[in-house]
């Protein structure tokens, strides 16, 4: 079936109304008009300019914060606070706080045919910032993230200003505490018009320079995208002549930059450009001095020294790669100066070349010329590593010319001490170091050599590294008929081992005194010496055999006067373990002492001993002593000495043997005196040692250490049975007086022996008081009873001390005129009373004290009696007093009764407790009582008027009389300040009553007022 339509159809279907098409172009037409309309509108205008402004910062990697922004399409733009920041992916953090920045457009030059700018002036106000280079990194660049970068739009770029403007400017570049920081800067740019620069300061603070630059001034331009600073004057003298940057360059976090500096007498172009290609922030950086530069102004400019002088004919600097590892960097150093002096040193020509490069250093030329020395070498090395020593790594060194021959002028260059030197030297060689082995070889000359006043006519050596070996051979020094050879092998790395040879023959040491200084020997010394050695060893141990004669050695440094001059001759040899001596022998100008000594492992053997004094024998005998003198070595002592399990044995015999004489051969002149005479045999270990034998000392002299007190005219017997000496006698006289001692001493333990001694003395006059300032002295006259028991790191002294007599030496107290006891309590309070002793050295300072004094009516310091029952303990080092001691006194004057009270825990605050009356002034009666302690008396005056403290003070010290007014108190309390303020006072005595001048009433236990007036 088929359908036909007629053309009455037709036309009414064409009369039908067909539906609107709006094509795309004509929408986007309506949008942009819609939105350029809403541009007038203020508000819409600031959003669309903060929309567009955080695009442009997301678009080129810039963290924008915008602030609040003013301004309309026919007001400038302002926008406040704003904050901005970039990080570079390859390091370097920008961060930039502007208070105020203002843009200013004429928009009807976008029209065409318009000639102006549309973008007319940038303004800056309050402009905080700064970069910061990140610190070093030893791996490559952190991976960055994931940044989305638009193209930018094709045809014209957006528009710079024609103007730009900044004030009130702080810029830092900052790097690990190192900084460029520009403060009170302004600046204008105009790519129409010439700008200018100033800043109030320009601070910089750098590993090579601290300096600040105020007031500084410049022009500025910009131009085709780079801008231009000129004549920019930061001090006089100093000017950068012409500094160009890329901005656009900079604006992407790159920089690229040229500066010419006009200082130091010349001119110095230095270029400046980052290498963004590289994973880290790196830099290529070129500086060329293009005319002569004046070291003497440059010093002055660096603030290094004010004695330079000099000039850096040529030069050139060159490094590309990141600044903060120079290992990961390439670079090029060359200098050429002329005439250098800095402070003493100085030199007439340096050409001096460096390179760094793939992590070494290069130094293809030094030449060093300085009067008539002259220097060449070249050489490389690794770059240092930390941790890592430098000869660890890889390095090379070739001395091409090394001719000293002025050693004096080399305390120009190197050390000042070196102008103690003098002579020729010659040095050659070539030396190289690879994964700790060593090859090459330097051969060192000198002649009329001098080190102060130490002479060396001839000096040669030859040096061998071959491999880890470290050769010394032919070393030869010689002065005259004295000299010094050897030659020797070290191993530098690994397992240590070394053999050699030494030989040397010096008439007298102290003209070579300048070089034997520490750490080669302790002092000085003076004798003559022939020491012959050769030897070999290793891990596994040392052998070698030895020669030494000694002829009148001494020192000469600060000991010289307590040393005696010796001879020694030493021949033997030794092993692992062991050391034999064929000949052992020790002497001065009267006396000898030879044996047969042998040192093995843990014993000393002395066989054949004698000691002669000239035709006379003093000791004769055999010792095995079990001394472990290789482990003990070097820090010895009898602790770490002894061994308790070596067998020893001892057999000597002594006539009259001289203890002066005997002790000069240990090199000392140590102050003792005395004849030994007697035979002592030992066998065993030291804990179960059997002796036997006996010994005496007559016309002794013992010294009480160096302080020059002694034990004198000692005399005594000793015997000795299994493991305990005997003591029969020792008796003599001490500094304080007369001594004798007798018992036992066990040294079952001879480390720490147990002493069992009863010590007498019938007249003694000790002096407690052993400070040396302390004027006042107390002398005891005593017989002494006591016993001395325990170890001797820790002994007990106990016993009885009978006080006879008492003084106090040169005290003031003891010329009173008047009344002593009186003067004593109104003149001498406050005071701190010494210790009682101190013994400071071991072991006294630990024995511990158990004496008791007593006296009874003793005459003191003008008291009639005065009673001690005090006993004496602690330690020597802490001693403490217990117990009392009464004084009591009187004559037509007055009386006094006090006592002093030493407490259990209070060594140095004894409580006082006195009473003293009398009467002055035509027998006006009065009394002073006093309590408290020598550091803090409390003192009660009571008087009637007209008699004061004052008046009573003058009579006791004969001195005139008073004046006096009748309206003083009663009483006058003086009480330290420290005791008013809330301090616990002590228990005040009962004050008896005391009858008044006029006979009226007593006073009935007195009480203290609330504050005394002194008087």
């Amino acid at each position: 079936m088929s359908t036909t339509t007629t053309p009455r159809a037709d036309a009414a279907q064409a009369a039908r109304p067909r539906p609107h098409r709006f094509r795309p172009f004509r929408l986007a037409l309506l949008l942009l008009v819609i939105v350029l309309l809403s541009l007038f509108q203020p508000d819409c205008f600031r959003f669309a300019v903060r929309q567009f402004i955080r695009f442009e910062a997301w678009r080129n990697g810039v963290d924008a914060q915008p602030g609040t922004i003013g301004g309309s399409l026919f007001e400038p733009v302002v926008l406040h606070d704003s904050v901005w920041s970039y990080e570079s992916e390859n390091g370097p953090v920008t961060r930039l706080e502007i208070k105020t920045a203002t843009a200013s457009f004429s928009w009807r030059n976008l029209l065409p045919r318009s000639s102006g700018q549309w973008f007319q002036r940038l303004t800056f106000e309050g402009v905080s910032g700064k970069v910061s280079l990140p610190p070093a990194a030893d791996d490559a660049a952190k991976p960055g993230g994931f940044v989305l970068r638009l193209p930018r739009p094709r045809g014209r770029a957006l528009a710079s200003p024609e103007r730009f403007e900044a004030a009130d400017v702080d810029f830092i570049f900052a790097s690990n505490g190192d900084y460029v920081r520009l403060t009170e800067t302004a600046f204008t740019l105009s790519n129409v018009a010439t700008g200018a620069i100033t800043a109030g300061q320009i601070l910089v603070k750098q590993p090579w320079l601290t300096h600040t630059f105020r007031n500084v001034t410049g022009t500025t331009a910009i131009q085709d995208g780079t801008l231009q600073i000129a004549s920019l004057q930061l001090e006089p003298g100093v000017q950068v002549e012409d500094f160009s940057a890329s901005v656009d360059d900079f604006a992407n976090g790159k920089l690229k930059l040229a500066v010419q500096l006009s200082a130091f007498g010349g001119k110095i172009r230095a270029e400046v450009e980052t290498l963004p290609d590289e994973p880290q922030f790196a830099i290529d950086v070129t500086v060329q001095p293009i005319s002569p530069i004046d070291v003497a102004k440059l010093a002055n400019f660096l603030g290094a020294s004010d004695a330079a002088g000099g000039t850096i004919k040529a030069g050139r600097f060159r490094f590309r790669g990141p600044p903060q590892q120079f290992a990961k960097a390439s670079g090029e150093v060359r200098a050429e100066v002329a005439n250098f002096q800095w402070e003493t040193r100085q030199w007439d020509s340096l050409v001096l070349g460096v390179k760094l490069r793939d992590g070494h250093i290069e130094i293809p030329e030094f030449a060093l010329t300085q009067g008539r020395n002259r220097v060449a070498f070249s050489g490389e090395m690794a770059w240092p590593v930390p941790g890592v020593a430098w000869w660890q790594s890889e390095f090379a060194l070739t001395i091409k010319e090394g001719q000293l021959d002025d050693l004096t002028a080399l305390s120009a260059l190197l050390m000042p001490e070196f102008r103690f030197a003098a002579g020729r030297a010659t040095v050659r060689g070539s030396v190289r170091g690879k994964d700790q082995k060593f090859d090459g070889q330097l051969v060192i000359s000198g002649s009329q050599l001098r080190w102060r006043n130490a002479p060396l006519e001839k000096l040669d050596a030859s040096i061998v590294l071959n491999g880890n070996e470290y050769q010394i051979s032919n070393v030869s020094v010689r002065n005259g008929a004295d000299y010094l050879s050897g030659s020797g092998v070290v191993n530098i790395v690994g397992d240590k081992q070394y053999w050699g040879e030494l030989h040397a023959s010096v008439q007298d040491l102290a003209k070579y005194a300048a070089i034997l200084q520490q750490p080669i020997v302790p002092e000085p010394l003076a004798g003559g010496a022939i020491i012959e050695w050769d030897g070999e060893g290793s891990a596994k141990g040392h052998s070698g055999k030895f020669f030494a004669r000694l002829h009148k050695v001494r020192s000469l440094g600060a000991t010289a006067a307590l040393l005696h001059p010796v001879n020694a001759d030493f021949e033997g040899s030794y092993s692992h373990g062991g050391m034999v001596f064929s000949n052992f022998a020790v002497s001065d100008d009267d006396t000898s002492f030879t044996a047969h000594v042998g040192v093995v492992d843990k014993a000393v053997s002395l066989q054949g001993m004698r000691l002669m004094h000239g035709q006379s024998l003093w000791l004769e005998g055999d010792a095995l002593l079990p001394l472990d003198v290789w482990n003990a070595w070097p820090n010895t002592s009898l602790a770490t000495l002894l061994d308790d399990h070596t067998v020893g044995k001892l057999n000597v015999t002594a006539y009259d043997l001289s203890l002066h004489e005997t002790a000069q051969l240990t090199g000392l002149r140590f102050p003792i005196e005395g004849l030994v005479r007697g035979n002592v045999t030992a066998e065993g270990p030291l804990g179960a040692l059997k002796s036997s034998g006996a010994l005496t000392l007559t016309k002794a002299r013992l010294p009480l250490g160096w302080s020059g007190d002694a034990l004198t005219g000692v005399e005594g017997a000793a015997i000795f049975d299994g493991q305990t000496m005997r003591v029969e006698k020792f008796m003599g006289w001490q500094p304080a007086g007369d001594f004798s001692a007798s018992g036992e001493i066990d040294f079952t333990n001879l480390r720490d022996p147990l002493l069992k001694l009863a010590v007498l003395s019938g007249e003694s006059r000790l002096r407690p008081f052993f400070e040396p300032n302390q004027i006042r002295k107390l002398g005891l006259g005593t017989h002494l009873d006591l016993q001395i028991t325990g170890r001797a790191s820790a002994a007990l002294v106990a016993g009885d001390a009978q006080i006879t007599d008492a003084s106090f030496g040169d005290s003031p107290m003891a010329n009173s005129r008047y009344f002593q006891p009186l003067a004593t309590v109104l003149n001498d309070l406050p005071f701190d009373p010494p210790p009682v002793f101190s013994l400071n050295s071991t072991p006294l300072a630990d024995w511990r004290w158990n004496v008791r004094f007593q006296a009874r009516k003793l005459r003191f310091l003008g008291f009639d009696r005065m009673d001690v029952d005090v006993s004496l303990g602690g330690t020597g080092a802490e001693p403490e007093l217990i117990g009392k001691v009464d004084f009591a006194a009187g004559d037509d004057r007055g009386s006094c009764d006090a006592t002093l009270e030493f407490r259990d825990g209070f060594p140095q605050s004894p409580l006082i407790s006195a009473k003293v009356s009398g009467s002055a002034l035509s027998h006006h009666p009065f009394a002073v009582y006093v309590t408290g302690t020598p550091q803090h008396p409390i003192r009660i005056v009571v008087c009637d008027p007209p008699l004061t403290e004052n008046a009573i003070r003058a009579e006791m010290n004969g001195e005139a009389a008073a004046k006096f007014y009748s309206g003083e108190t009663r009483f006058s309390l003086l009480v330290p300040v420290e005791l008013r303020e809330g301090v616990e006072m002590f228990d005040w005595p009962e004050i008896k009553a005391e009858p008044s001048a006029a006979g009226g009433a007593a006073v009935e236990n007195a009480p203290a007022p609330a504050s005394g007036v002194p008087q």
